[in-house]
């Protein structure tokens, strides 16, 4: 069953604590608080980068999420399958260069006794818009 929430802070009806907390954490850069959501051998796959376990998920979290003062505010919600997707416009001190503004990426989470288990994190596009190849340093 598919029930999209847009527009409003609806989209807390339709989800699991541990996901509020983890837009709560993100949000107040909250390291500790975050790094506790996630299960011993969860697994992230960020822009197509794996971290897998605690520690390692620690260490991007402390990096690109508390480091980079990334913040989110979530557009959307569904649970699909028994996945969780947030869209959520988001921004923070990363480097911007060659991505859209607004920037909206999907937050795919997988949860198991009450940890989130996967998060997947991708950049939304239309679906008739060809992907880009983002560039650094070109």
């Amino acid at each position: 069953m598919i029930r999209p929430i847009q527009g409003s802070q609806a989209w807390r009806d339709i989800v699991d604590d541990v996901v509020i907390s983890f837009v709560e954490a993100v949000n107040d850069y909250d390291a500790n608080r975050l790094i506790d959501l996630f299960a011993d051998d969860a697994h992230v796959n960020d822009q197509l980068r794996d971290f897998w376990g605690k520690a390692s998920i620690g260490n991007w979290i402390r990096r690109e999420i508390v480091g980079e003062r990334f913040s989110m505010e979530v557009i959307e919600a569904r649970m699909h399958f028994g996945d969780l997707i947030l869209s959520a416009n988001v921004d923070g001190d990363f480097d911007k260069t060659g991505l859209p503004s607004p920037l909206v990426l999907s937050f795919i989470f997988s949860l198991s006794d009450g940890k989130i288990a996967r998060l997947l994190i991708l950049m939304t596009r239309p679906g008739d818009e060809e992907p880009e190849v983002r560039k650094i340093g070109s």
